[in-house]
């Protein structure tokens, strides 16, 4: 597949002398970070959506458009596998802040292996650092963003993504440490888009860090993180398609918001 306009959103050099190194993996999900949003608006409007890179790529790059993480995170992988990355996918439950769980193994994360160490590489979550986690059993080694503290460890065969909150460490989702086909996520993707119970049915999501925090647009507000500070502005009918295209260059109608 030909990624050359993926690379030119991404303002990445298609280098012959490609260096499959952590400091690379790593400026290649800050640039995807950077520039793709994180965004259900397809769900919202009942639109559904297709796991197929051939149309992932038309929707992200040609379209201008986010996604969620089945399409992120399935066109970062085909992106890196193109490059001759070692990529695996995972089955991954998130955890709420409220202390519920997802749907086991709903959330399609990577794992990235270079000199026989294992790295998470997730562009397609609402909450997680513009670099990869290493993969260890050690508590010590985390990474430090904007946004917080994360860590990555391995408990046995179990994976566990955590960020540092008021000193503790939280989970944010964890994975058992296999490799899945992509067809182990067919029902949790006809349940996430279609479930009333499924998060991405009931609310409007859009997300994306910035350098100095994340901008994140709900059905209700609009929220700017910037430097450790939190503001919001309210979303009406009126002004959502101009939030929409200041912050995250998305041109699209949300019929929900319509309403």
């Amino acid at each position: 597949m030909d990624f050359t306009e993926f690379e030119k959103k991404l303002n990445i050099n298609d280098s012959p002398h490609f260096n499959h190194t952590v400091d690379e993996l790593n400026k290649l999900i800050q640039q995807f970070m950077l520039e793709i949003p994180f965004e259900n608006i397809d769900v919202q409007n009942g639109v559904p959506i297709s796991t197929a890179i051939e149309d992932i790529y038309d929707k992200v790059v040609i379209r201008n458009r986010g996604g969620f993480c089945y399409e992120l995170n399935g066109l970062f992988k085909a992106y890196l596998d193109a490059k001759g990355f070692e990529t695996i996918q995972l089955a991954a439950t998130v955890h709420a802040p409220d202390g519920t769980q997802s749907l086991a193994g709903s959330h399609l994360t990577l794992a990235v292996k270079i000199d026989e160490t294992y790295y998470i590489a997730d562009v397609g979550f609402g909450d997680l650092p513009m670099q990869s986690l290493q993969l260890t059993r050690s508590k010590d080694v985390s990474v430090h963003d904007v946004n917080g503290e994360y860590r990555a460890i391995l408990k046995g065969n179990q994976i566990y993504v955590q960020k540092c909150e008021n000193r503790h460490w939280v989970t944010q989702y964890e994975a058992l440490f296999k490799d899945q086909p992509s067809e182990a996520f067919t029902e949790m993707i006809h349940y996430n888009q279609n479930h009333p119970d499924s998060i991405f049915v009931q609310r409007l999501i859009v997300t994306k860090p910035t350098q100095e925090g994340r901008v994140t647009m709900s059905n209700e507000n609009m929220t700017i993180q910037k430097q450790g500070n939190k503001y919001k502005e309210a979303v009406t009918s009126k002004n959502y398609r101009q939030l929409l295209k200041h912050y995250f260059n998305i041109d699209e109608q949300v019929v929900r918001l319509e309403e």
